[in-house]
């Protein structure tokens, strides 16, 4: 299931942008940056306006600043998640949302 977004690129210029590309939205400053395999865009919302625009199926919260593509996921720990080669900050607060949506085999 993919979603298409459009992010503003420039004044007035708006790119299409699959969110099967886009592993990590981060907050920056008053806005949040978009990353994907392709590269980066920096959006003037938030991450609460990205998450609840983001389709929930393929992101998830794991950090007041960071949302995650679950199938960007390469590893977890109780502390962490890894998503390109990045260590991202897994909070108590949105760590039991994310092992819930893992599959997770003993």
């Amino acid at each position: 299931m993919s979603v298409d977004l459009f992010v503003r690129k420039s004044k007035g210029l708006f790119m299409k942008v699959s969110s099967q590309v886009v592993i990590l939205v981060e907050a920056s400053g008053r806005g949040s940056r978009i990353i994907t395999r392709e590269g980066n865009y920096l959006v003037s919302s938030n991450l609460s306006q990205q998450e609840k625009q983001l389709p929930v199926a393929l992101f998830c919260r794991v950090h007041r600043s960071y949302i995650v593509a679950l199938e960007s996921i390469t590893s977890v720990t109780e502390n962490s998640v890894k998503a390109l080669d990045r260590e991202i900050p897994l909070s108590r607060a949105y760590a039991e949302q994310l092992f819930s949506r893992l599959l997770i085999i003993l």
